[in-house]
């Protein structure tokens, strides 16, 4: 998931998250083995919490200073990964073999499918325009930093997840120090 030395520019980092993310979908989409699914949902959730936090970390701040309606740019891509986040914490407590988990999992894709057509359509071709290169690269480099903290996130970690904690909870406290 981590981008290439080569690139540290914050759009092709992110870019290569949506890429990982987009594997990810058409995995799940290739199999029907129920297990699998499951360790797919878990790899989904944990990178789609890390770009989340790394986003509203790092980008969001960033969007909302340098881009025209920043404020209500960053607003909506925070809705959707809070919405995707919410989605994926539902994933975790279903059984893959639930005739609910597709549909939850669909509604994921076009969360999260959503929420890259707008960050590739409409903020990345603005961050190019507005930011230089080099604060691009120093963007770039604090969101590499959020995919490095996430490395080796257990799927399930053997005493469980602890009341009303889900694996997304537990990405993001690894990664923030807090839950939402």
């Amino acid at each position: 998931m981590t981008a290439m030395p080569e690139e540290h520019d914050v759009v092709d980092v992110l870019t290569a998250d949506h890429r990982t993310v987009r594997t990810l979908f058409e995995g799940y989409r290739a199999t029907i083995d129920p297990e699998r699914r499951r360790q797919l949902v878990h790899r989904m959730t944990v990178e789609v919490v890390r770009h989340s936090v790394a986003e509203e970390t790092y980008l969001y701040p960033t969007v909302r200073k340098a881009l025209p309606n920043g404020d209500r740019i960053a607003d909506e891509e925070i809705e959707e990964l809070a919405e995707a986040e919410r989605i994926l914490s539902d994933l975790d407590a279903v059984d893959p073999a639930d005739r609910i988990f597709d549909p939850l999992v669909r509604d994921l894709m076009d969360v999260v499918s959503m929420h890259i057509r707008g960050e590739e359509d409409l903020v990345f071709p603005e961050l190019r325009e507005r930011l230089t290169p080099e604060e691009r690269m120093v963007l770039g480099l604090r969101v590499g930093e959020a995919a490095a903290a996430a490395r080796g996130v257990p799927p399930v970690s053997p005493e469980g997840p602890g009341p009303g904690r889900t694996l997304a909870d537990r990405v993001r406290e690894r990664l923030t120090g807090r839950t939402r």
